[in-house]
């Protein structure tokens, strides 16, 4: 048998039947073997190589991060001086705590942070692979305070803001919502009851299941209307 070897980077992105690894490695989700030992992968999706096991974790319906997306993160681990932030994606966002002279520049209040806070963050540099850079040093964002999280899938989100964000003000005007939408599928929500909350709920995914379908927000803002009337 010839020599073990990976033949990816961890964490690259790989399309079906894409050579991951050969020689005496364990196998593990969306991969196969083929006929000559080498292993490939069977979906679209990002290498994950730990120790002596190759996998393969798939992108369908995972967000993708973009160097200036705007994305909801809630905070999963703090580590010295890094906040690690979960943006719902493959990929964990990383925020350094100023130091030093740096913090002569930045609102410090803005990082103090704790596990299972909910924040709006920029995606300040991405490089496509492992190291996701997110920023909280702009105005409007930060902690968001009290509030709700609802997910939709991340491709959607286009049509929950709508053109001109033309759906959004319908959810906000008809819910009496404040609603923050992240280029991540998730959205921040803060209702004057549990009733719009719900009817808000309904809402999304009826756009998520009929954003094939034109006059899409005539049909949105009459099913609220009828959610909501007394």
């Amino acid at each position: 048998m010839s020599e073990s070897a990976i033949l990816v980077k961890n964490r690259e992105v790989v399309v079906p039947g894409q050579p991951l690894a050969r020689g005496r490695f364990k196998l593990g989700r969306d991969v196969f073997r083929d006929e000559s030992g080498i292993i490939r992968a069977k979906k679209l999706g990002l290498a994950d190589i730990k120790e002596d096991t190759v996998s393969v974790v798939p992108l369908s319906g995972a967000y993708i991060p973009k160097e200036g997306d705007i994305v909801i993160g809630i905070i999963s681990r703090i580590s010295g001086s890094t906040i690690i932030v979960d943006i719902r994606s493959p990929y964990q966002g990383v925020i350094p705590i100023p130091r030093g002279r740096a913090t002569e520049r930045v609102d410090m209040r803005k990082y103090n942070l704790k596990l299972g806070d909910v924040i709006l963050a920029k995606v300040k540099a991405f490089d496509g692979s492992s190291s996701l850079l997110l920023t909280i040093d702009m105005e409007g964002l930060g902690k968001l305070e009290g509030g709700y999280i609802l997910e939709v899938e991340p491709a959607k989100v286009p049509r929950v803001i709508g053109k001109r964000q033309s759906m959004l003000t319908i959810l906000k005007e008809k819910t009496r919502s404040d609603i923050i939408v992240g280029n991540n599928g998730r959205i921040w929500v803060r209702s004057p009851s549990l009733r719009e909350l719900l009817a808000l709920e309904k809402a999304l995914r009826k756009i998520e299941t009929e954003s094939h379908v034109s006059g899409l927000s005539d049909r949105v803002s009459s099913f609220l209307t009828q959610e909501l009337s007394d």
